[in-house]
């Protein structure tokens, strides 16, 4: 029924789209004109923009109410985990609190498509909306994605992080996590890192607002490309943007930052 429901607004989009464009195609067969002599067939791009921005502010302002599921991924003995996550607009938590044979679990509001193959002792792991949650307003309201996913703590991670227009939080201080990818558009982003251990850290970010906390103890080395963007690392805990002990220290973490119109703060 779900499914049916976005085909129908699929097609009142794009009936509406043909209706608009035959409608001027006929005002201008019959000759009628604007007062400035154009066609009217002049005016569908600023018509058809106009209508565009009402659909998705209703879009925005009628929101359905959206189920939440809870979801989980089996560890299937493996001693380390690739994890891919893709999410869309909404609030995104990620922190630790899975534990016995779960890699994670977690609630998802708006859908979960999840995806997992064992490569050896690796788990190759992919999480993204479910298929049938299109988010391109012509093609359904847009829906709320709310997820709050708890890794297990004991399983070393590789995060690749392709947020999107959201709030998320992601607390990673009693995980171990080897690198970190993380790319986000317009969102606000407050990120714990652990611990301990040695870690990478890549991000790539636009029109963001990004807080990279640092536990004690932990060495860094920050550097960043911004465009129309601010980097600022705290001088109070961090005189110099590279720790004297980075290279020999057993927990550290190489930050890199590129970023557009970004706000960046490394505390």
């Amino acid at each position: 029924a779900k499914r049916n429901n976005h085909m129908n607004r699929s097609s009142l989009f794009w009936g509406a789209v043909l209706l608009l464009v035959g409608g001027l195609m006929l005002a201008g067969e019959m000759g009628i004109r604007l007062p400035n002599g154009s066609s009217l067939l002049s005016l569908f791009w600023p018509l058809l923009l106009i209508g565009f921005g009402v659909w998705v502010l209703l879009g925005v302002f009628m929101r359905k109410d959206v189920e939440s599921e809870p979801a989980s991924v089996d560890l299937q003995n493996a001693h380390s985990a690739n994890v891919r996550i893709n999410h869309g607009a909404g609030e995104f938590h990620l922190h630790s609190g899975a534990s016995g044979n779960q890699l994670l679990q977690g609630t998802f509001t708006g859908g979960l498509d999840h995806r997992s193959n064992l490569n050896g002792d690796v788990l190759d792991v992919k999480l993204q909306p479910s298929e049938n949650r299109i988010m391109f307003p012509p093609f359904g309201w847009k829906e709320q994605l709310d997820w709050d996913v708890a890794f297990n703590a004991t399983v070393p991670l590789s995060l690749n992080l392709n947020l999107g227009a959201n709030k998320a939080d992601i607390n990673l201080q009693d995980m171990t996590v080897t690198d970190i990818r993380l790319k986000s558009g317009a969102s606000d982003t407050v990120l714990t890192l652990p611990s301990h251990g040695r870690l990478n850290l890549d991000c790539e970010i636009g029109a963001a607002s990004l807080t990279i906390i640092v536990p004690d103890g932990v060495a860094i080395r920050a550097r960043a490309a911004m465009g129309a963007g601010d980097f600022k690392v705290d001088r109070s805990r961090f005189p110099n943007n590279e720790s004297p002990d980075f290279v020999s220290a057993q927990n550290a973490v190489d930050i890199n930052v590129k970023g557009g119109a970004a706000s960046v703060r490394v505390k």
